[in-house]
């Protein structure tokens, strides 16, 4: 039999996607994925929920659940995506959570907030400038929290309130309406370009850019943005995605999408 005729098993993948929230990240995975891939998607489903810091707090069953069922398919891998599900923990908090159900379902369990903090300790991140887009004032502090919390070096934060983009308020997880409402699944790229170029000239100390939320997508910006800025680049997709590619075991870069998925250990 020659090689072309062996059929090597499929890497399987599982995602577990946010309450009420068309989340491309599984299809858009497969596109730097090695060949063989297969992915599974699960929606949380958690009764009225609203997206509340409580709320996400309170979510871990649901999570617990929805790891089960991905895993009971024979997931190789499962990965949560949404950052506020690792945040409203804290670092040590979140940890916790990722630990508690990776033992349970006893399949590599990937969740986006804390993949974010092991890629920029991988990358010797320095000070990082957070592009923290949707984030209202409050979840922004939450975010701040952790990282903080994290040991990352925190040189500033912005979303889109304190950079001019939507209107400012007070109340709420997530803020923008109309093109920038953050429950669509795709933010605009040049949104997202704005606020890492403006976050960027804010920042000239700091040597990343975090970018949070889960609309994000910078797969396909990042390797432009980090050339123009001169800063590393980590978000909610290229954290997570990196963070699959390791625990499927796979050590060649993925070139073309940034630092990030370049450097697989």
């Amino acid at each position: 039999m020659t090689e072309q005729n062996v059929k090597y098993p499929p890497h399987k993948v599982g995602f577990i996607t946010p309450p009420a929230w068309f989340d491309i990240s599984p299809t858009e995975f497969l596109s730097i994925a090695p060949a063989n891939t297969l992915v599974m998607q699960t929606t949380m489903r958690p009764p009225k929920f609203n997206y509340s810091v409580e709320q996400i707090a309170a979510a871990v069953p649901e999570l617990l659940l929805c790891a089960r069922s991905l895993a009971a398919a024979d997931a190789d891998v499962v990965a949560q995506l949404g950052y506020p599900f690792s945040l409203v923990h804290g670092w040590q908090g979140a940890q916790a959570v990722q630990q508690q159900i990776q033992d349970s379902v006893g399949k590599p369990f990937v969740m986006m907030g804390v993949e974010m903090v092991h890629a920029l300790r991988h990358l010797g991140c320095g000070s990082v400038a957070v592009a923290s887009t949707y984030y209202s004032h409050h979840m922004e502090t939450v975010l701040s929290t952790y990282l903080v919390e994290a040991g990352v070096n925190v040189a500033r934060c912005a979303n889109w309130q304190s950079q001019g983009m939507v209107e400012e308020s007070d109340t709420g997880v997530f803020v923008g309406t109309g093109e920038l409402d953050p429950m669509g699944w795709e933010t605009p790229a040049w949104a997202v370009e704005k606020a890492v170029r403006l976050v960027s000239q804010s920042s000239p100390e700091a040597d990343f850019i975090l970018v949070t939320g889960g609309g994000m997508r910078l797969l396909h910006l990042a390797g432009k943005l980090e050339a123009e800025t001169g800063k590393t680049i980590v978000a909610g997709d290229l954290a997570p995605y990196w963070g699959i590619l390791r625990r499927l075991g796979i050590r060649q870069g993925v070139t073309g999408h940034g630092k990030l998925l370049t450097s697989l250990p």
